[in-house]
């Protein structure tokens, strides 16, 4: 009964801390920096798609692409500012990951810095 017992405990042992570890809950700091990355996304999505439509159609869609190249400049100035304001190290290197993806893709794509 006391073996019982004592694996019944350490299942429960287990499984809290599974559950904590699987749920936790991102500070603001994160946040803030997800929503970026999360816009980030969406703009990457529509710079992506104008120029795609550029190279299947042959139509110049620069109309479409300069909108999502200067939202891109806006969330890397956006950035910038927040990075200088982080104080949590998770936030710090997701910030920092997140910079290095945007600089990446500006220059890959010609997109000259204000």
């Amino acid at each position: 009964m006391a073996k019982a017992l004592l694996v019944l405990l350490l299942i429960v042992g287990a499984a809290f801390f599974i559950y904590r570890q699987t749920n936790r809950t991102d500070s603001e700091e994160i946040a803030m920096v997800d929503s970026i990355r999360d816009r980030y996304a969406v703009v990457v999505n529509r710079f992506l798609s104008a120029t795609g439509r550029a190279g299947a159609l042959g139509l110049d869609t620069l109309a479409d692409a300069d909108p999502a190249a200067a939202q891109v400049l806006k969330l890397r100035a956006e950035l910038a500012q927040l990075r200088k304001t982080l104080t949590e190290k998770r936030a710090i290197g997701r910030a920092d990951a997140l910079a290095e993806k945007i600089e990446y893709f500006c220059k890959k794509n010609d997109i000259i810095r204000p």
